[in-house]
């Protein structure tokens, strides 16, 4: 496992280094906005801020697990693992981003694989926490069932999308989900291996292959290594919206 550090940071004054209720003040979510400083402190007490090497497995598929993770710094993997080493990888998460792994009213038996691309830094916190004030805060309860409702809203749109697109509308939508969601900059340099690529976008890593040789002969990217640049970006929005 990663390298822990255990720390408590309620008045850190530096709150971009700290797991605490400021650290996600750029959070989209804002998960943890609602909750007072008393119920940041309870939430904060015991956590554990983890470093994780690239390549570590920060969250495993179907075991057990009592925390719930935030992302401090880096770059990790979500994806289901299937039969016979195929895997799925629905999204990459990020700084801010805030996993309840799946399992925070299930039992907390975890239904995919995080593992770090980068060097990654998070804070564990106790799932069993957040039940408690689940119960007990209102507005906080609205916002966690409203994130883990965006989260399987999302999950289920990438399954839609896997299943009913043709193999370039998928490897179109990748491309244009790292540039805008993930790196949000062209060109980009990205931390997954073709087969990774090819393991967000459901095929193999041959097929993979040969549509980005068919969208760089169409001038819709340039490639160089693993940098990748869009050059024709309404062409590829076309290519994902179509299929």
């Amino acid at each position: 496992m990663g390298n822990i550090i255990e720390e408590k940071c309620f008045n850190c004054p530096d709150l971009k280094n700290c797991c605490c209720k400021g650290c996600f003040q750029e959070n989209k979510v804002g998960i943890f906005q609602s909750l007072t400083n008393e119920e940041m402190e309870f939430l904060m007490d015991g956590k554990q801020q983890i470093n994780y090497k690239s390549g570590e497995n920060i969250l495993k598929q179907n075991t057990s697990s009592t925390y719930v993770i935030c992302i401090k710094t880096g770059l990790a993997k979500l994806y289901v693992e299937g039969s016979k080493g195929k895997n799925s990888i629905i999204k990459l998460i990020k700084e801010h981003d805030f996993v309840t792994g799946g399992g925070l009213f299930n039992g907390n038996i975890q239904h995919f694989t995080i593992t770090a691309l980068t060097p990654v830094t998070c804070c564990l916190i106790d799932s069993s926490k957040l039940v408690d004030l689940f119960s007990g805060n209102n507005d906080f309860a609205t916002d966690l069932i409203r994130h883990n409702t965006k989260q399987n809203n999302n999950l289920l749109s990438k399954l839609v999308n896997l299943t009913q697109k043709y193999m370039p509308g998928r490897v179109a939508e990748t491309l244009l989900y790292l540039k805008n969601d993930i790196y949000n900059t062209n060109p980009y340099t990205v931390h997954l291996t073709r087969q990774e690529l090819a393991d967000m976008s459901n095929m193999t890593k041959e097929s993979l292959v040969r549509i980005f040789q068919q969208f760089k002969e169409s001038n819709i990217i340039k490639t160089q290594g693993s940098t990748i640049e869009i050059l024709d970006e309404n062409s590829l929005s076309s290519i994902s919206e179509n299929g």
